[in-house]
């Protein structure tokens, strides 16, 4: 139901404790993203992962420019606790590739100033982590572009198909966790796939997040049909 990342697990699954014991009420202001990390004892990227789970889970709404707002203490609808069952690494990626190069090129036609930010700044919380050789928190920022870029679709059947595929996905991470030489690679793919969405090249950013799709499983040996 929640999140691949171990940090923004606990994190989702903290403030969601919190909305249902009646912390946070329907309407309520979640307090600022540096004060909430602090609370809860955890640096920004998961915590940003977090949130962007709970909204696309229904119990959370997030306004740019002013806030995230609780909206619920129960997720809309069944589907959102549904598990894809036995899904494997290779399956999960043959999806990603799939899905995340259409995604991003309708991102790059709609994305606005707000959610370009958040994409910059994951991406740099993603090399201030490498610089300071913190491979858990440049993995955590990694999964979080990604998530970013499907809730940016605006498309909520693109967010409940990844969420459903969050367990392979954290098979994924936890192979990351053990090749941090690797990450550099990924972080340059994600740079050459921001600058295409800040230039508005949907074909440009497709083709980024196709190679990049490829690269990764190449990089983690996991094979896809397909590429």
């Amino acid at each position: 139901m929640f999140t691949s990342s171990k940090l923004g697990d606990v994190a989702a699954r903290s403030i969601l404790d919190a909305i249902k014991q009646g912390t946070w009420l329907p309407g309520d202001m979640l307090p600022s993203q540096r004060d909430l990390a602090d609370q809860l004892g955890i640096s920004r990227p998961p915590l940003r992962e977090a949130i962007s789970v709970l909204v696309a889970l229904g119990f959370l709404r997030s306004h740019p420019g002013k806030g995230v707002f609780v909206v619920s203490a129960a997720p809309q609808g069944e589907a959102a606790s549904a598990a894809v069952p036995q899904a494997r690494p290779e399956d999960v990626f043959q999806l990603r590739l799939a899905l995340e190069p259409f995604v991003v090129g309708l991102v790059a036609q709609s994305i606005d100033a707000e959610e370009l930010m958040q994409l910059r700044l994951t991406v740099l919380d993603m090399r201030e982590a490498l610089d300071a050789n913190d491979t858990s928190a440049a993995v955590e920022a990694d999964i979080l572009f990604h998530r970013q870029l499907v809730g940016f679709s605006r498309n909520p059947v693109f967010k409940q198909v990844m969420e459903q595929a969050s367990e392979a996905i954290g098979h994924a991470r936890d192979i990351m966790l053990a090749r941090p030489q690797e990450m550099r690679a990924a972080l340059a793919e994600k740079e050459t796939i921001l600058r295409a969405i800040k230039a508005h090249d949907s074909a440009a950013a497709s083709a980024a997040m196709q190679q990049h799709i490829i690269n990764a499983g190449e990089r983690l040996g996991i094979p896809i049909r397909g590429a």
